[in-house]
């Protein structure tokens, strides 16, 4: 099995801010960054377009249409979460919440990741959506009985 790459979508439960919210299910999350250095994968979360629309809208969201080229690693036109860092300690887990070994095509993945950064240079992100969770937490987290 390939390691991790950016772009690729891994699919879990985090745990989403400070506060200690935790995803009641499991969502899709394009890997927008690899530290080697520091053995994090930095994760922004997707969601679909279908019924919030509106979302498009928003300076804190980045659409990414599933066609034009056909994407593999999304089914339905969606959007990343761009006023979050959210980061996994990097360990070999986490390649079994790969949805594919395939990543976002490369035009798209250069405009999010684009619109990723430079929303993250312009903008502070709260101290709240700052999220790092060590391989303990996250496994913690899988394991854990859905309320």
């Amino acid at each position: 099995m390939s390691e991790l790459e950016i772009g690729q979508v891994l699919n879990f439960r985090i745990r989403f801010n400070n506060d200690g919210l935790i995803s009641r299910t499991r969502h899709p999350y394009l890997i927008v960054g690899i530290d080697g250095e520091l053995n994090t994968v930095e994760i922004a979360q997707i969601d679909s377009l279908a019924g919030k629309e509106y979302k498009a809208a928003m300076r804190s969201n980045k659409v990414i249409y599933a066609d034009n080229p056909h994407e593999t690693v999304i089914d339905k036109d969606s959007y990343i979460q761009l006023d979050n860092t959210l980061k996994v300690e990097l360990h070999d887990d986490l390649k079994m919440y790969r949805r594919q070994e395939d990543k976002l095509s490369s035009d798209k993945l250069n405009d999010v990741l684009t619109a990723y950064y430079t929303y993250h240079e312009k903008y502070q992100i709260d101290e709240n959506k700052q999220v790092y969770m060590t391989k303990q937490e996250f496994d913690q987290i899988q394991k854990s009985a859905i309320v």
